[in-house]
């Protein structure tokens, strides 16, 4: 494991890398202020497997298990007392590929490029309760949520991950660098 400490004056973001013994999963961790974030690697087999027992057709689990998903959790780590809320927007947090900008590959996207005969209501709604929410707010005292977020990058893919969150209605952004998408094996 290994840490990234910024310092400007006082401790501004800890990352933290990390590899799965059992698994080989890697998996990174922001911790700065109140919020924690942490993304976790799924392999493609997981997603797709994840995605067709809840009625996906085996051709839509795989688009969606080979587009780069990582489990995400967030979480207020402040205590009630000091009372900070910590949310944050999907819409504004940026990848950077090959030199390139670009957002991250919505649930609502998603969503749009399916018809009512390619997916049941049981199984979009399965989708949307699995993903990570597009915009959140969490309440100190330890609120939290996870889900799954697709970066609509191929298996092997490396990218870095501007994060965009509010704490205290203050804007603190944050870079993530070198996250790699999972092999398909």
């Amino acid at each position: 494991m290994w840490l990234l400490l910024l310092f400007s004056g006082q401790l501004l973001a800890v990352v933290e890398f990390g590899v799965n013994t059992e698994t080989r999963l890697k998996n990174w961790k922001l911790s700065d202020g109140a919020l924690s974030l942490e993304l976790i690697q799924r392999l493609p087999d997981q997603t797709r497997a994840f995605f067709q027992a809840r009625g996906f057709s085996k051709t839509i689990a795989n688009n969606i298990g080979t587009q780069c998903v990582l489990q995400a959790i967030g979480k207020n780590t402040a205590s009630r007392i000091q009372g900070h809320s910590v949310s944050y927007d999907l819409h504004d947090w940026r990848m950077l590929v090959d030199g390139n900008d670009r957002g991250i590959k919505l649930k609502q996207k998603w969503d749009s490029e399916w018809t009512d005969s390619d997916i049941s209501k049981a199984a979009r709604v399965a989708f949307r309760w699995a993903t990570f929410p597009t915009q959140q707010s969490f309440e100190a005292g330890g609120d939290y949520n996870w889900g799954m977020i697709s970066f609509g990058l191929p298996p092997g893919s490396v990218f870095d991950l501007q994060l965009v969150w509010r704490q205290d209605n203050i804007v603190k952004t944050q870079w993530i660098k070198q996250i790699e998408c999972p092999a398909d094996r």
